[in-house]
């Protein structure tokens, strides 16, 4: 136990001492999940910008009277898109959607002929794009209008054709809304993770073997099994550390968020910090010894980061299977890392409790990674070291 110890306080030393380890370990987990939050929030503060705006940017509107005075009964105003909108949409000066009315507008309502009214707008002008919605919503509400009112004077009754009321009802939670908006997050946990104990796991493996200091180390009586468990201590110590200081920026992050909605639904609390924390702290130390067993064959440091980068890689498209099953994850999926640790953190973002069973079998899952990876790590050290 002496000689592990020994160890590990070596390699947190080391650990310590390398700026880029906690530069990582810095920005990953005080910077990632803020900057997120703070980047949702204003597009969504953008997008309801849009929506509150009520004002319409039109070309000839003055052609269709008929459509202005819809649109002004809506509660919006017209404004005249200036002579350069197409120039002014592409340098982002013009913010909104502009709607094209061709002149012979009102000429072909009369006579029943079908009539085009064009809305233009840049792909790369973002804000213009969050305008297009509302735009089209009037709009559709005025061609619906004119149809119905075109029924009334051919003496039709308009509700021959609605036979069928569709009415919605909503009944997912706030919580469950509030997990859409913010998927995000268990994914940005999960690649602080990775990223934050990568520079730590090479820097010990690869790094010393590439200084020559890896091999005084060796000529100590320590066995394989204590070197890697020093080592293991060490980089698991630092990737728990991002978890915590990770789950702890969620606190002060709130604050920074600058849309109400989001501020109202996103809500925080200790009961979610310590569901995040018993969720990812074993898949932080498993991890650790995965990285590294991926180092340790390595003879440069830049070998290790490469290989280490593909891990992270693998690691970061493995939620992507979420995709093909929303909400209906296949049993196996609580036996697959990774998976199950994204799955556990979307139920404590709704609110609902994660099962013991679920826990356990994910406890399971990484120990059985952290021993394999250990025992993998301490059969090849010495053979590595003196190869």
């Amino acid at each position: 136990m002496k000689a592990i110890l020994a160890i590990f306080r070596k390699e947190m030393i080391d650990a310590m001492r390398d700026r880029r380890t906690l530069l990582v370990v810095l920005l990953s987990s005080l910077l990632g999940v803020p900057l997120l939050l703070l980047i949702v929030s204003e597009v969504l503060s953008q997008v309801e910008s849009q929506e509150i705006k009520r004002t319409v940017v039109a070309v000839d509107i003055q052609y269709a009277p008929s459509l202005e005075n819809y649109i002004l009964r809506q509660g919006f105003l017209i404004q005249p898109a200036p002579a350069d909108y197409e120039k002014k949409l592409h340098s982002k000066e013009l913010t909104q959607p502009v709607l094209l009315v061709p002149r012979d507008f009102e000429d072909k309502l009369s006579h029943g002929e079908k009539v085009t009214l064009e809305v233009v707008f840049d792909t790369s002008n973002t804000q213009a794009q969050f305008g297009l919605r509302p735009l089209r919503k009037i709009l559709d509400s005025y061609v619906q209008e004119h149809a119905l009112l075109g029924l009334m004077m051919r003496g039709i009754s308009p509700e021959v054709l609605q036979m069928v009321d569709i009415k919605e009802r909503q009944i997912s939670r706030p919580e469950e809304r509030k997990v859409t908006i913010t998927g995000m997050l268990p994914f940005m946990l999960i690649m602080a993770i990775v990223i934050g104990g990568m520079y730590a796991a090479i820097d010990t493996t690869a790094g010393e073997r590439e200084r020559g200091s890896l091999e005084p180390l060796m000529m100590n009586p320590v066995s394989g099994w204590q070197l890697a468990i020093g080592k293991w201590g060490a980089v698991a110590t630092v990737s728990m550390t991002v978890v915590v200081l990770t789950v702890l920026s969620f606190f002060p992050s709130q604050w920074l968020i600058r849309n109400e909605t989001l501020r109202a639904e996103f809500q925080f609390g200790a009961s979610e910090a310590l569901g995040f924390l018993m969720v990812l702290l074993p898949l932080a130390a498993s991890l650790a010894a995965i990285q590294i067993g991926v180092a340790l064959n390595c003879k440069s440091y830049k070998e290790a980061q490469v290989r280490n980068q593909i891990l992270s890689l693998v690691v970061s498209m493995v939620p992507l299977t979420l995709t093909f099953n929303p909400g209906r994850e296949p049993a196996w999926f609580q036996w697959a890392p990774v998976l199950a640790q994204n799955i556990m953190m979307n139920h404590v973002l709704k609110g609902e409790a994660v099962g013991y069973a679920a826990i356990a079998i994910a406890l399971l899952v990484c120990t059985g990674l952290t021993v394999v990876s250990l025992a993998y790590v301490a059969r090849k050290m010495r053979r590595v070291v003196m190869g």
